[in-house]
């Protein structure tokens, strides 16, 4: 039984608007960059939330945390410019930091009533192995704020009340839904190589085969009846409804 249609819910690619919510300042290139250049394209509304302000994100000792941490948001606003984002929200919280999800979820809440989303983006946080606290704060806290953001008995007065009708997990190892991103490969790549404090070094012609393998890999396993001989690429969400994020026990089979 597909929930989200019988609840009449647009497909990934058919949503007008969209809040993508990452841990750190280059998740979404890494996890979603095609799906968002194919939404871009269809003239969706991309707005990027960024959790935490990347000063984790170089271990250079001859730089400040306050240098890492304007090299990386430069490295975010000048990605998210060849991705079409149409505005960049940063929470500024310290990247490995000893914030709550609470909190994510207190500053999320606005963000949501305010915009009104047709989906949310995030990273996954019940993917199994994942160690970071950022990525398994921020997902928490995303799938938090989406039950909360349409209760009228939470931040009274803080914008009206809205519920996001769904969700789109990336970076999930119970992916429902894939996206051929082969016509925005490179650009995906241009994307993620935006970040070129994290990127631009000697490990990045083999972290950029591996991109590719595992895109090609995913669209093996979304695309099952294609068949063909060049390199095709994909990335997959588990994408959920609202309704899916409570006392439902069946989502991760959905």
């Amino acid at each position: 039984m597909n929930i989200r249609k019988l609840l009449g819910l647009p497909d990934l690619l058919d949503v007008r608007s969209v809040v993508c919510v990452q841990p750190h300042p280059d998740d979404n290139e890494v996890g979603a960059a095609g799906t968002l250049l194919a939404l871009a394209e269809r003239g969706c509304k991309i707005i990027f939330v960024t959790i935490t302000d990347g000063g984790a994100g170089v271990p250079n000792l001859t730089m400040s945390r306050e240098e890492i941490v304007e090299i990386r948001r430069e490295e975010r606003l000048n990605a998210g410019r060849l991705l079409g984002v149409s505005e960049q929200l940063e929470m500024g919280f310290p990247d490995a930091g000893q914030y709550t999800e609470e909190k994510i979820v207190q500053r999320l809440i606005p963000i949501l009533r305010e915009h009104r989303p047709e989906l949310v983006m995030t990273v996954d946080p019940w993917m199994p192995y994942e160690a970071h606290p950022d990525h398994i704060k921020t997902g928490h806290a995303v799938a938090q704020a989406m039950l909360f953001s349409g209760n009228n008995a939470t931040q009274r007065g803080v914008g009206e009340p809205y519920t996001v009708p769904q969700i789109a997990f990336y970076a999930s190892s119970h992916p429902n839904t894939y996206i051929d991103v082969t016509p925005y490969w490179e650009r995906k790549l241009s994307a993620i190589l935006a970040h070129k404090s994290q990127f631009e070094n000697a490990e990045w012609p083999l972290l950029s085969n591996f991109f590719a393998y595992q895109a090609q890999q995913l669209y093996q396993a979304g695309y099952t009846e294609v068949r063909i001989d060049e390199a095709r690429y994909a990335e997959a969400f588990k994408l959920l409804s609202v309704r899916q994020l409570h006392f439902f026990p069946t989502a991760l089979y959905s």
